[in-house]
């Protein structure tokens, strides 16, 4: 026997078991209980925050509201009631009328019984809206054996060792190389649509004037955020798709449509979709354009800028997604920033360096599965004028200020497509290529960035998907007014970003290169294990939106018929009752992502590491330490979603 098949043995060996010995251990007997909860209702959490039982046991609770009316509805059970002050409360039944039909009622009642019959995690959120936290106001009921949970646990340690296994068996990673596929070639009409002046424009101006209907939304509809469409539309169904679409699939393909940046662009160039050639260049580019015309000082063309400005933003993060005029505000200071930028650089500066958002959507589309690049480098070698870089009368230069010749990362091509009309060549092509094909982190302010959003999105799952509710209040500063413990909130957010995550991260990588016996430029070797977060970060950002859609989908259909919370229902679907979309599935889903986020991360670094170190069994010494960092971080949300 191989050693190739001893290993793959051993692989399968281990899949069982890591499957099977959670299922194992839980199958002791237990004698059933009855736990009688008293259960309080506050903004925006209850009390107690976490309930455990074990399978079988008997629940009564005895809720009661300590402020407004609230509700229960709990994941997985059909246990739903609205909770009252001094211990009244309205349960929720229902029953076949003598046609057949369901029908809803409800019971006034002081306590209501059920039977954890189900184990695993299980949410109880409210039902009533009670203020701006209202959606984010959960509990959870732990019904043991949690085996779900100590499944995913045992998977994500499976999912390491295997790898190991593998690499350390002198094979190359599990994903090979593939050949990528130029769209333009097989999808008919594709490229001849591209290449339209107009293409962009008609993309982005319906964006362009639902963005700005949405700024006027903010401003003058309800203040009541999961009924202002605004809230819901930006927050909810944009975010989602931007971490679940957009990027994995298109990178920077919300770049292309962005609206907000777009005023500015059409004020500099005077111009929606016509080219203002010049024969004479002006700073290398063929066009003039209004203002100064400077360009972007070079010690500041890297992120640190953008990752300052998010950790500012997402500072405010919980007030910024529930109250729509803080929506309202951000919307028009970032369009302010582009029109004044636009006067004074060329170039879409503030997308390239100062846009929050950018700055992880440019890190993450290096995963993205499709990108613009040449078709032949060569040719580009050989041809002089560079008009895709400089402008042509057919298109711009690249306003995002890269040339396609030598570009090999998705980061800063914002696929406004000029290259595409520029090249005299036709070199240009969007290809499909697979998962996490770029893998070049270029900086530290690069590998921070990726850092930093792993930071946030566990903060987030803490503060929005928790049932943590001192966590919530010391997020929401402008409604509970606790100063204090909001600047504990922001001390432990920036220390955790900044300090502790990047420096745990950098020693073992650090210490990786050591054990590996690196003898290279060991800062580049850091940056390139840094790129393993890449896909455990859009994985767990993912992870982190599914239950805002499949939970709250109801929320975006009430808001279509009554945009501005003013009592309209345009199109039938105002009153359409809150029912999330079995969300008693959603932390196996979650599991699963980050799980697949893991296996990605991993595999790909150690593909993109072949050219640094060429020994498998050094690259596996290299390659370990970061990997159980990663497996430690998407433990932390394991633990979070389903634990």
């Amino acid at each position: 026997m191989t050693l190739k098949t001893r290993r793959t043995t051993a692989i399968i060996i281990l899949f069982f078991a890591a499957i099977g010995l959670p299922g194992f251990f839980a199958k002791t007997s237990i004698e059933n209980k009855t736990h009688t909860i008293e259960l309080t209702a506050g903004k925006y959490g209850y009390t107690p925050e976490r309930i455990f039982v074990n399978k079988g046991d008997t629940i009564i609770i005895k809720p009661t509201s300590k402020d407004v009316t609230h509700g229960f509805l709990l994941d997985g059970y059909p246990v739903e009631f609205t909770i009252k002050q001094g211990g009244v409360a309205y349960q929720k039944y229902e029953w076949e009328d003598d046609d057949g039909k369901l029908q809803t009622d409800w019971d006034k009642v002081t306590q209501i019984e059920f039977v954890a019959d189900r184990p695993g995690k299980f949410i109880f959120r409210c039902t009533q809206v009670c203020g701006n936290l209202h959606p984010f106001m959960t509990g959870e009921l732990i019904v043991a054996p949690n085996t779900l949970y100590y499944t995913m646990v045992s998977l994500s340690i499976w999912i390491v060792i295997s790898l190991f296994l593998w690499f350390g068996a002198g094979t190359r990673p599990l994903e090979k190389e593939a050949k990528q596929l130029n769209l333009f070639t097989i999808i008919p009409g594709l490229k001849w649509l591209v290449k339209r002046r107009s293409f962009q424009f008609f993309l982005l101006f319906p964006g362009f004037v639902i963005f700005y209907l949405f700024i006027i939304a903010s401003l003058k509809g309800t203040p009541v955020g999961n009924h202002n469409i605004a809230i819901i539309i930006v927050w909810i169904l944009w975010w989602f798709l931007l971490k679940s679409v957009f990027v994995p699939l298109g990178g920077r393909l919300w770049c292309m449509i962005c609206p907000l940046p777009a005023p500015a662009e059409w004020i500099s160039r005077k111009a929606f979709t016509a080219v203002r050639f010049i024969k004479k260049p002006i700073k290398g580019k063929h066009h003039k354009f209004t203002g100064l015309g400077l360009d972007w000082p070079k010690k500041l063309r890297n992120m640190w800028l953008q990752n300052i400005i998010f950790l500012l933003m997402i500072s405010f993060g919980i007030i910024l997604i529930t109250r729509p005029v803080a929506t309202a505000i951000m919307f028009l200071l970032i369009l302010s920033a582009t029109l004044v930028l636009a006067f004074i650089f060329r170039n879409r500066v503030f997308c390239l360096y100062l846009c929050p958002v950018g700055g992880f959507v440019g890190n993450y589309s290096m995963a993205s599965m499709t990108a613009l690049r040449v078709i032949d480098k060569d040719v580009c070698k050989k041809h002089k004028n560079k008009a895709c870089l400089t402008g042509s009368p057919d298109g711009w230069g690249c306003p995002w200020n890269q040339y396609p010749g030598t570009m090999d990362r998705n980061n800063y091509c914002g696929l406004c497509t000029e290259c595409v009309k520029t090249c005299p060549k036709n070199n240009v092509g969007f290809f499909l290529r697979p998962f996490g094909s770029d893998t070049r982190v270029k900086d530290y302010s690069e590998m921070y960035n990726i850092i930093i959003m792993l930071v946030v999105a566990i903060a987030f799952s803490i503060t929005m998907l928790g049932p943590w509710g001192f966590v919530k209040a010391a997020a929401n500063v402008t409604e509970s007014r606790q100063l204090s413990s909001f600047f504990i909130y922001l001390g432990v957010l920036y220390s955790m970003s900044l300090i502790v995550f990047p420096g745990i991260f950098v020693f073992l990588s650090r210490w990786s290169a050591k054990l590996s016996g690196y003898k290279g430029d060991v800062k580049q070797l850091v940056l390139a294990l840094s790129y393993m977060l890449i896909p455990v970060g859009i994985f767990a950002w993912i992870a982190f939106s599914l239950p805002s859609i499949m939970v709250n989908y109801s929320y975006v259909l009430n808001v279509l018929s009554d945009p501005l919370g003013y009592g309209w229902d345009l199109f039938g679907t105002a009153h359409v009752h809150f029912n999330p979309f079995y969300p008693e599935i959603v932390p196996l889903i979650q599991g699963l992502l980050l799980l697949t986020g893991l296996y990605l991360g991993i595999n790909r670094v150690n593909l993109s590491l072949t050219g640094m170190i060429v020994d498998p069994v050094k690259r596996w010494k290299a390659v370990l330490l970061p990997a159980v960092f990663a497996l430690g971080v998407v433990n932390i949300f394991l633990k979070l979603y389903l634990g």
